[in-house]
């Protein structure tokens, strides 16, 4: 009798091994969704990032303490990619052989996306660039759809169309000189669209000047942008600094001209740098810190964040980290939120309340369908809107 007894009780501590064994390893093995974020916090551009990953952090977080979605809990993984093309690449190729992730955020310049883009169709997960705008990142030269790769900023085309527009209707500017970084597609592809219609309108190109990322001397440049008697600079960098010391060295120099840039420059460290320089400048972008809708936010981000500011870059990373919520709360309704489900999803979001507007994706292009673009000026060392203008 005692044997059996005893035979009872350890069948018994058996069963409960079992199943506290069982418990735990249904904790342990609770089910995420791994997004990676490619982004610059060292390097030349190594402003972009640092308030970009807080900030996405704490999206996660707000996610995942409200339940996750559909089960599952998000996880951001943040990989530096030091400013350099090769790095991104290196990264991404992380992300989605080592990491398993079922999307990623980034890259934030054109340079990089287009290498991307290819990488993304080949690992089969879906990317979003946050201000890449290059046309050729989500659409190749040949005309084909990148079908893994998105983007929630504007494109080349119209910002180029934008201030060519602006310089010769509303400016009655007609002499424009060009000093562009050969090596950015960013900066090659919107010049080339300025010129087209700014040419279109009766303008003219008197002159233009090339240069190399990382360059500090402009004034060789400027001195035939002066003799030229250009009455407008389009300088639409990538980096600001290379805007900044422009301004101050066309000042040096006595050069009096109407300075012109792209959102690649929209940072509030311009400002810092050459404010009074840039005096009147016209600089142009998807989306204005100062604008009345995020100052709550801007608000509440400085105090939790001991004054960390938050950015464009900061903005554009959220739309798309949300867009990337919603595809996959579209892929949980159907079925598992595969990368292939999310890419889908994303591909006909339509309508969906992001982080700083309303987005609906084309699908035969991947951009967001008629994105704003701000014409802002400089007054006083601060941002002013001058107009907001719609793609046509």
């Amino acid at each position: 009798m005692r044997n059996a007894s005893k035979m009872r009780w350890i069948g018994l501590l058996m069963v409960i091994l079992l199943l506290t064994t069982s418990v735990l390893t249904s904790c342990s093995q609770e089910k995420v969704l791994k997004i990676g974020f490619i982004t610059e916090q060292t390097g030349v551009d190594a402003y972009i990032g640092p308030a970009s990953v807080p900030a996405l952090q704490d999206k996660v977080d707000e996610i995942n303490a409200a339940g996750g979605i559909g089960g599952y809990k998000l996880q951001l993984i943040v990989y530096d990619t030091r400013s350099e093309v090769t790095d991104a690449v290196a990264v991404a190729k992380r992300l989605m052989d080592q990491d398993k992730v079922v999307a990623i955020i980034g890259p934030s310049w054109s340079a990089a996306g287009i290498p991307l883009a290819d990488i993304a169709d080949a690992g089969k997960v879906p990317m979003i660039a946050t201000t890449a705008s290059n046309i050729n990142v989500t659409v190749s030269e040949a005309g084909v759809l990148h079908p893994y790769m998105f983007r929630v900023c504007f494109i080349d085309p119209y910002q180029g169309y934008a201030q060519a527009d602006f310089a010769y209707n509303k400016l009655g500017l007609r002499k424009a000189a060009l000093l562009t970084d050969v090596a950015s597609p960013y900066t090659v592809g919107l010049h080339q669209f300025f010129e087209k219609h700014f040419l279109e309108l009766g303008g003219e190109i008197v002159s233009k000047e090339g240069y190399n990322q990382g360059d500090a001397e402009f004034r060789a440049q400027l001195a035939k942008i002066k003799d030229a008697g250009a009455d407008l600079l389009v300088v639409d960098a990538y980096t600001y600094k290379d805007v900044g010391l422009v301004a101050q060295q066309a000042e040096g120099l006595g050069l009096k001209i109407q300075i012109m840039a792209g959102d690649g420059v929209f940072v509030p460290d311009l400002l810092e740098m050459a404010g009074p320089q840039l005096e009147g400048a016209i600089v142009t972008t998807g989306v204005s810190e100062s604008a009345p809708e995020f100052a709550q936010f801007n608000a509440d981000f400085e105090a939790k964040h001991a004054g960390v500011k938050a950015n464009i870059y900061t903005y554009y990373g959220l739309d798309a980290l949300m867009a990337i919520e919603y595809a996959i709360r579209e892929a949980v309704k159907n079925g598992e939120p595969t990368p292939t489900a999310i890419r889908d999803a994303l591909e006909n979001m339509k309508d969906v309340q992001l982080f700083t507007s309303v987005v609906t994706i084309e699908p035969d292009t991947h951009n967001p369908h008629n994105k704003p673009l701000l014409i802002m000026t400089i007054k006083n060392s601060a941002w002013e809107l001058v107009e907001t203008f719609t793609p046509k």
